[in-house]
């Protein structure tokens, strides 16, 4: 097993009597030698949240702390990699939504049509 000094995970939960600790879940890829394959092992640990602010779902990159902060949480937050609702492509830096780029000119365009028409004509009283 490698050294984990760092790890990427996304967040699942917050500790209800301590909410500055979240839950972070890391997917590592294990080997197995009978089968010839790699399957992905979820781990949960534990992760202060410091000074960086994140909510669920987020991708952050945990940190190990030089001591234990209390028995369960030896990590700490390092920063946000990727916030959920705010998906931006890596390659291009535009917004997406699933495998489509957002167009900001064509959201304002669409809004103000929206805004224009008058849909209570299509529901006589």
């Amino acid at each position: 097993m490698a050294s984990r000094l760092m790890l990427l995970g996304q967040v699942v939960s917050r500790e209800v009597l301590k909410p500055k600790v979240v839950n972070v879940r890391v997917v590592e890829q294990v080997f197995d030698k009978h089968i010839n394959m790699f399957f992905a092992e979820p781990t949960d640990f534990k992760a202060a949240e410091g000074d960086v602010k994140v909510t669920l779902g987020d991708l952050v990159r945990i940190d190990k702390l030089p001591e234990k902060l209390t028995v369960e949480v030896e990590y700490k937050v390092a920063d946000v990699v990727f916030p959920i609702g705010r998906v931006v492509d890596p390659i291009t830096g535009r917004k997406c939504r699933g495998t489509r780029f957002i167009d900001d000119k064509a959201r304002e365009e669409e809004a103000k049509r929206v805004a224009r028409t008058e849909a209570w004509k299509n529901y006589p009283l």
